[in-house]
């Protein structure tokens, strides 16, 4: 199963392809109806190859959405439900569930809703009951410790999910009848401000400081610069913003990224960067509006590597690169180098 992203116009889409095609009742069923729970899905031939065009227009796919948070009952029972309708959906449509992908790199959500949406791909060779309890794992690790409902409902998942005849109605059925610890009230819980990336990593000097450090010969003070890297803004209206974790988030989703950006045109988890072997990556995190690289618009999911003064844009946001501390080489455009 190979799977690229792609954008048409102001669309985004995961393309998953398959060699030696052959057309089947799912298939036509699938990509002719918009099917509750179920990325919409187009289909293109090409000989005897397909390309299935599944429709992800400003959604985030659950491990990156989680990569920053912490699951909460509310949004755990939301992701359950889904899958249960979901499931519903399959069997209305005459629908494998077998061909549904529950890895959370191909599960994609409104992040600010919870609403969910999954992929079914008709040739996917995966096992659902394995599919089921890898799922359970991964959110098992995921759980606000802190939230009694959610370590209650994730347990009980994941124990429906290592049972041979589980069912996951019974559990959100046993949820709803009030089996589950009672929640705190609204007001009774403490509201949690959204933290900055400064304040996350406490150790270091503000982003103005420029991680100076002091090394002393003598009587001699000099300064050095760690390696790091600043996006510098273009304009007063944005803060600049200095890379302080790996990877980094970029949008306007405060509570969600590192580096929070209050602009019309950026999506809540726009783009990121990261550090692999000693250099940074810009990659476009499936927004709507674009990042930018030199000028270039790079595709959905695309990475491509950063040096000292390229001009790095989210939507119409733009900044200057800055590195200290280490070899940056001469300026890159978008397409010199991709990861």
């Amino acid at each position: 199963m190979k799977t690229t992203y792609k954008r048409e116009l102001e669309r985004n889409y995961l393309i998953l392809e398959q060699e030696d095609f052959q057309n089947s009742y799912q298939i036509g069923m699938l990509v002719k109806n918009r099917i509750p729970g179920l990325l919409e899905c187009r289909l293109s031939l090409v000989d005897r190859r397909a390309a299935f065009y599944y429709e992800i227009t400003s959604r985030q796919n659950l491990r990156l959405v989680l990569d920053r948070k912490r699951l909460r009952a509310r949004e755990l029972e939301a992701l359950l439900r889904g899958l249960l309708q979901t499931a519903g959906s399959c069997e209305e449509y005459l629908l494998d569930t077998k061909g549904l992908i529950l890895n959370p790199d191909y599960i994609y959500l409104d992040p600010d809703v919870w609403e969910c949406s999954f992929c079914l791909f008709p040739f996917y060779e995966g096992d659902l009951r394995d599919g089921l309890f890898d799922l359970a794992e991964y959110l098992l690790d995921r759980l606000d410790k802190e939230d009694p409902g959610s370590v209650a409902l994730g347990y009980e998942f994941y124990r429906m999910a290592g049972e041979e005849h589980g069912s996951l109605k019974e559990v959100l059925d046993k949820w709803k009848e009030g089996s589950r610890t009672e929640e705190p009230k609204e007001e009774e819980r403490e509201e949690k401000t959204p933290v900055s990336a400064e304040e996350r990593t406490p150790d270091r000097e503000k982003p103005g400081d420029r991680l100076l450090e002091e090394s002393r010969a003598g009587e001699t003070v000099f300064l050095k610069r760690k390696p790091g890297l600043v996006l510098r803004s273009e304009n007063s209206a944005y803060s600049s913003m200095e890379i302080t974790r790996n990877p980094f988030l970029i949008g306007k989703k405060k509570d969600a990224v590192d580096g929070w950006i209050k602009a019309r045109g950026i999506s809540r988890i726009h783009g990121k960067i990261s550090r692999e072997d000693g250099a940074y990556y810009l990659t476009d995190l499936n927004s709507t509006n674009g990042t930018f690289l030199n000028g270039g618009r790079l595709e959905v999911n695309e990475k491509a590597r950063i040096r000292q003064g390229d001009l790095v844009g989210f939507a119409d946001v733009k900044y200057v690169v800055e590195l200290s501390g280490e070899s940056s080489g001469n300026s890159a455009r978008k397409g010199d180098e991709k990861g």
